[in-house]
């Protein structure tokens, strides 16, 4: 899947950022015509009902989901907060929309991760390195 630009989504599913996740609107600004989405803090949230609200929502627009993680890897797996919500959620949501991760240089392993069958991967990370000032775009064509 070939890297997107946030202008080629007509649709973005969003979360709120916890204190020690990416607030991606600082390295992804999303465009001003785009439908938003967001998911409010997941923990209390059926993620089965989420992603059926979400789909509803986005209708026949091409979407974009982006969503935090704890760590992620070059071929795409993304390791949360230990719950599946994510898993589940994206378990739900069209095959067609992009997955878009987001973490931090220190959350970022080059080295595969331990995937799981139940766990969905992502096809693309932002990797946003605080010391240096940078964000780098991995594509991962886990889904390929």
């Amino acid at each position: 899947m070939a890297q997107e630009s946030p202008l080629a989504f007509e649709a973005f599913i969003t979360y709120v950022p916890l204190r020690t996740e990416v607030p991606f609107r600082t390295v992804f600004p999303l465009p001003e015509n785009a439908f938003i989405y967001e998911i409010p803090p997941r923990a209390s949230l059926d993620p089965f009902m989420e992603a059926h609200k979400a789909r509803a929502a986005v209708g026949a627009r091409g979407a974009a989901i982006l969503m935090p993680g704890r760590r992620f890897d070059a071929a795409g797996t993304r390791f949360g907060q230990g719950g599946g919500w994510y898993d589940r959620f994206l378990s739900e949501t069209p095959e067609s929309w992009t997955r878009i991760g987001f973490c931090y240089a220190r959350q970022f392993s080059e080295t595969p991760l331990k995937r799981e069958p139940w766990d969905q991967a992502v096809d693309v990370v932002y990797v946003v390195d605080e010391k240096a000032g940078t964000v780098s775009t991995r594509e991962t064509k886990a889904r390929i």
